[in-house]
């Protein structure tokens, strides 16, 4: 998680279990939903202006926009996925600690077929949500959607990837700047589908937690030699009780071709 230019491939996609990926399921509370999808988890599938049917991030002179649409795409044939927060939540709670009026959030990218490691930040102040920005540089300082000075979350590893962790309140969101920075060609993605434990917040009238939102059914470029930034919050709802410690799962593979 440093801002070193090269960066490691990420291991060899490890398949713990086959998943049936029923639909895509990546936004929800206060992002969307694609609405011809099923979702197979639990997060509320309401629709905000800001992420109906297109979704544009805002353009400064450090990096391009990114338009993104809800599409058809599926993932690349034979990408496997663990899905377990459930598996990993133990290990969290052992290797951390929240205070008893706070709520600790780990982000989960499940991205071992990919050929770059999500890095995981801490939001500027005032960021806008969804916002979504490539850049030519992998040098960090010219990342407009991260603070002038980086701070990644603390991670907790697991035997796949890595949960990355910060802490928050009841009512008050957890904002991140995901960031790929990618060597090889440029390429597609996206996130298929999200899953949590104990809290999964997807496909519910009354979501423990809101998501805004790694999405489903969009599609994501990695530009080749540069960064890839995008901007997302989760907020537990008062169904969380303080001192809770939660997973957030995401699932991304390369599209279908």
């Amino acid at each position: 998680m440093g801002e070193e230019t090269n960066h490691s491939r990420r291991r060899a996609l490890q398949t713990i279990g086959s998943v049936a990926v029923a639909g895509l399921a990546g936004c929800n509370a206060t992002g969307s939903s694609d609405p011809t999808q099923q979702p197979t988890d639990t997060s509320t599938a309401t629709s905000t202006p800001t992420e109906t049917s297109t979704e544009t991030a805002t353009n400064e002179h450090t990096g391009s926009e990114q338009t993104h649409e809800h599409t058809d795409a599926e993932p690349a044939e034979g990408v496997e996925f663990a899905r377990n927060p459930e598996e990993v939540h133990p290990t969290l709670v052992e290797e951390t600690s929240v205070s008893s009026d706070e709520v600790l959030i780990g982000y989960r990218l499940e991205d071992s077929s990919l050929p770059f490691e999500t890095e995981v930040y801490h939001a500027p102040d005032g960021a806008e949500m969804q916002a979504t920005k490539t850049y030519d540089t992998q040098d960090l300082s010219q990342v407009d959607l991260l603070p002038d000075q980086p701070q990644a979350l603390d991670t907790v590893a697991t035997d796949q990837e890595d949960i990355h962790y910060g802490t928050t309140t009841v009512g008050e969101p957890l904002a991140v700047t995901l960031v790929a920075r990618h060597d090889g060609e440029a390429f597609d993605w996206s996130a298929w589908d999200r899953t949590g434990h104990p809290y999964g917040g997807h496909d519910e009238e009354d979501p423990a937690l809101e998501v805004d939102c790694y999405c489903g059914g969009m599609v994501y470029t990695a530009p080749s030699g540069g960064t890839w930034a995008r901007v997302i919050q989760v907020t537990p709802t008062e169904r969380v009780d303080p001192g809770s410690t939660i997973v957030v799962n995401w699932t991304s593979s390369r599209v279908r071709t």
